[in-house]
């Protein structure tokens, strides 16, 4: 497939009505690619201890039951990179993995065709972290040539897939619904640097009972029960974030 073949292609993620049609458009992309399986997964935060996960499945069914059965996602090597990193990373780069069970995942993953393979993490700025990974069972040799074929491709690919997945589930009104005003933001951004109410109220030339009100308008609209809560909430959800921007 051509540049321009390419980027035709890309625009039917803008126009994907579902998640059943992205998961083809993944198909057909990693099949031009010169891969075997795929996998897009989305971590969708809603609090700490638990999150919503969005899984578009192109991996052999049995080893997804068998990944989430054993909780391999806690020490699963390609996850650890896509924490801290942002750019794709091909699974024979992988820094040293530090657990045997972590090379017995890897190994395990092997036997059902996952022998190689390329990884793209995504960064939401409204707090959702995405994975999209392209594997194959082949050769040493021909896997990395086809790995380090697809690198520019799964940079462009990945976010293409983020959005057309956010869109058809409607991440970004979820999102609206919780409308914070201004003044809101900027009592929580100086609560979440760890300033008291009597301190915000000095920096924004505010009564105390002002900042308060602010405070708890907005603990009540996060559905939180306490100004903590609310903090954490409003950063999972990229409600607050640092200035400048």
């Amino acid at each position: 497939m051509s540049i321009d073949e390419f980027y035709v292609v890309l625009q039917r993620f803008s126009t994907a009505k579902n998640i059943e049609e992205i998961t083809e458009l993944c198909r057909f992309h990693a099949n031009q690619l010169g891969f075997d399986t795929f996998v897009y997964a989305l971590r969708i935060p809603s609090n700490f201890s638990s999150s919503r996960l969005v899984l578009l499945k192109g991996y052999p069914e049995q080893w997804l039951d068998h990944y989430f059965t054993n909780a391999y996602y806690e020490i699963d090597p390609i996850i650890a990179y896509c924490t801290e990193y942002v750019t794709p990373i091909q699974w024979h780069d992988l820094p040293k993995i530090p657990s045997t069970r972590s090379i017995q995942m890897m190994n395990e993953a092997s036997e059902f065709g996952l022998k190689a393979g390329i990884t793209m993490p995504m960064h939401s700025p409204h707090g959702e972290m995405g994975v999209l990974s392209f594997a194959l069972n082949r050769p040493e040799t021909t896997s990395r040539e086809i790995t380090q074929h697809a690198m520019p491709y799964i940079q462009i690919l990945a976010g293409y897939i983020h959005e057309a997945v956010r869109r058809v589930l409607n991440l970004e009104d979820l999102n609206q619904e919780i409308l914070l005003t201004a003044r809101e933001k900027e009592c929580m951004k100086w609560a979440a640097d760890g300033k008291t109410s009597w301190e915000i109220s000095r920096l924004l030339n505010l009564s105390e009972r002002t900042i308060n009100f602010h405070l708890n308008n907005a603990t009540q609209k996060l559905h939180a029960s306490n100004r903590q809560h609310a903090l954490i909430k409003a950063t999972l959800l990229g409600l607050i974030h640092p200035h400048p921007f």
